[in-house]
């Protein structure tokens, strides 16, 4: 056996395992499954999400990391996606419940109870997309929104749906999902207060 063959596995071992640091440390997931562990099965069984869009601001720098898929476009990608999934959710009366593969070891499973949520909300596909551009770029969303014609909004919402979007202050995190992968979520948590966006003065860099 060549040094090459030995090599090369190990050189993409290597690159998993720095990948899987580097993932749940800029996601938080490291913190999140720290301060929210789970070891139970939810009761409403899991489901695969399409993405799973983490995001937190330190200080001036926005940090983002997506687990998914991307906008699927055919069929092929919808049924990929659920036998493939990146990441996978549940919503049961405990709270929300996160995963990813069991080969992502620095991604334990995570069960975040629904009283440490500032704020709930499902948002239109159309305002998810222009409010993430936005605050990358340290301005609201709505001022991309004025500008599209319905025909685009139209075609973002189709592809995107509705999502759910979740607020923690400790971490200070922001979560985004599908909202069809956690389905009604007013049986466990009823009605959250709409929290204020807060932009940071200025972003230096989103990743």
């Amino acid at each position: 056996m060549s040094l090459t063959t030995i090599l090369i596995p190990v050189a993409i071992g290597g690159l998993f395992v720095a990948s899987e640091y580097r993932m749940a440390s800029r996601s938080k997931w490291d913190v999140l499954s720290q301060k929210f562990p789970n070891t139970s099965m939810p009761p409403n069984g899991w489901r695969g999400c399409r993405f799973l869009q983490m995001e937190s601001v330190e200080g001036n720098r926005l940090t983002r990391v997506t687990y998914g898929h991307g906008y699927l476009k055919s069929a092929l990608d919808a049924v990929w996606a659920n036998l493939f999934p990146k990441a996978s959710v549940s919503a049961g009366p405990a709270g929300l419940y996160l995963k990813r593969r069991p080969w992502n070891f620095r991604h334990p499973q995570i069960l975040i109870p629904w009283s440490r949520f500032n704020s709930i909300q499902t948002i239109s596909g159309t305002q998810h997309v222009t409010e993430t551009a936005g605050r990358q770029r340290g301005f609201a969303g709505e001022q991309y929104r004025v500008n599209l014609p319905k025909a685009v909004t139209g075609v973002i919402d189709k592809l995107a749906g509705d999502v759910v979007e979740l607020r923690l202050s400790d971490p200070n995190l922001r979560i985004d999902l599908p909202a069809n992968a956690v389905g009604n979520l007013e049986q466990y948590v009823g009605t959250k207060s709409k929290a204020p966006v807060q932009q940071p003065s200025s972003l230096v860099g989103a990743v």
